[in-house]
């Protein structure tokens, strides 16, 4: 009756205290599986009556070591949490900076489209004035157009160029 109630209420108060150990195989006499580790366990302890000196201060010196183990581990969780929280800063000035620069681009895109615009327009004016004859009033004005032109697409590879 006592062995039931221990296996059905403490045992897995036992096992969610020390995971990974089978707490019953152990309280029952079997002896532990050997393993890397020749360590007591809190289990092997509680199957005694009366531990030893020898077997407490082993445990005590578990303690001490799985005690520092966490705390190595404890400072590790806080750099590697620094460092994503560096990483996500670096994403979002990233982010911002992708975003600037796509909005420059589209600046120069539309510029560069208005500026292939005005030059389609002074090519064919240029078309149509050569075939055309006597209109040399007009060709001094169609000429500063299209050196504009040209002054204008050299400024827009400079900007491209600078990238």
């Amino acid at each position: 009756m006592a062995m039931e109630y221990f296996d059905e209420k403490i045992v897995p108060i036992l096992k969610r205290k020390l995971p990974g150990s089978d707490v019953s195989g152990r309280l029952m006499g079997s002896p532990p599986v050997p393993g890397p580790s020749a360590a007591l366990t809190t289990m092997q302890l509680f199957s005694k009556q009366n531990p030893s000196r020898q077997e407490v201060t082993k445990l005590q010196q578990q303690v001490k070591t799985n005690g520092a183990g966490v705390t190595v581990l404890r400072r590790e969780i806080s750099e590697l949490r620094t460092k994503v929280q560096e990483q996500q800063k670096q994403l979002q000035d990233q982010d911002q900076k992708l975003l600037e620069q796509t909005q420059i681009i589209g600046e120069q895109n539309a510029r560069l489209a208005e500026l292939e615009r005005k030059l389609r327009e002074v090519m064919e004016s240029a078309v149509g004035n050569s075939s055309g004859s006597g209109q040399n009033e007009e060709s001094p004005r169609k000429r500063k157009k299209a050196a504009e032109a040209i002054d204008s697409l050299r400024k827009s590879k400079r900007l491209r160029n600078r990238k």
